[in-house]
């Protein structure tokens, strides 16, 4: 019996040892969101160009594998109303 309770303790105690670190890792990504935050609002604009200068050149291709998804979802459902 006392072999039991000895495991018992030591499960708990692990498991309290192993939770203390849980608040250190959600103090640091709170930090990190902050961070990574305060790093958006400050660089907004030139990553706005970035990614828009990032869309002119795939538009088109873009737009071409859109447009051949939905032919091709149109495709499927003609076919399954013709019952082929």
């Amino acid at each position: 019996m006392k072999i039991s309770v000895k495991i018992i303790l030591w499960i708990f105690a692990i498991f309290f040892l192993s939770n203390c670190g849980e608040y250190e890792q959600l103090e640091r990504k709170k930090l990190l969101v902050i961070q990574a935050d305060s790093t958006f609002t400050t660089q907004r604009d030139s990553m706005r160009k970035h990614y828009d200068s990032i869309c002119d050149i795939k538009h088109q291709d873009y737009y071409n594998e859109s447009l051949d998804s939905i032919k091709a979802k149109q495709i499927e459902e003609i076919r399954d109303l013709i019952g082929n």
